[in-house]
């Protein structure tokens, strides 16, 4: 499995952000995505 973040550089793209602050607010779905990955990660990590 892939644990990049290039799920969230894809969605900044999709929305054209212009990469300069503020960043946009992060929808409930990237973030969960985001802490899925991470947790799956942790679990491999830690078996």
């Amino acid at each position: 499995p892939s644990f990049d973040k290039q799920f969230v550089r894809d969605w900044l793209e999709s929305i054209s952000w212009n990469k300069k602050p503020p960043a946009p607010d992060v929808p409930e779905a990237i973030a969960q995505k985001t802490a899925d990955k991470y947790r799956e990660a942790l679990i491999l990590l830690t078996r």
